[in-house]
């Protein structure tokens, strides 16, 4: 079941709809392999698979079977988009990742990346977290 609160049109821009009802376990694979600023995201039929690397000398993968996730929707073959784990708007939704109870990852084709985390309070009350991040701007050097 989605988190997302949008119509089914709005979820249609999607290529990518993965959502998963643990988000601890996602959390702490995540932090395993966090060692460098960047990670690359590869999604497929058959899951997300994530990479980091160190100085073309060490590299760190991780992979999601699409089974583990109640939702995963994707419209591509092959979908990749680059994240900066550490040091980017990224690194204050590990906090919210980790006290959440579901978690949905979407991205569009333009490369937009929403993050959207359940978490229930002490009260038992349900409250949303999301995060939308735009790509980094690619600029043409003349």
């Amino acid at each position: 079941m989605p988190l997302s609160t949008q119509s089914q049109s709005e979820s249609d821009e999607y290529i990518l709809v993965a959502s998963l009802d643990n988000a601890r376990n996602l959390s702490n694979i995540l932090k395993a392999i966090s060692f460098k600023d960047h990670a690359i995201f590869n999604a497929t039929q058959n899951g997300l698979k994530v990479t980091v690397e160190d100085s073309k000398c060490l590299q760190a993968n991780a992979f999601i079977q699409a089974d583990i996730f109640q939702e995963f929707t994707i419209r591509q073959d092959v979908i990749g988009f680059q994240v900066n784990l550490t040091m980017s708007l990224l690194k204050p939704s590990t906090k919210a990742l980790g006290l959440s109870c579901k978690v949905s990852v979407r991205t569009d084709s333009r490369g937009f990346l929403s993050l959207q985390y359940l978490v229930r309070n002490d009260d038992g009350q349900i409250c949303f977290v999301e995060y939308y991040c735009c790509p980094d701007e690619e600029v043409d050097e003349e």
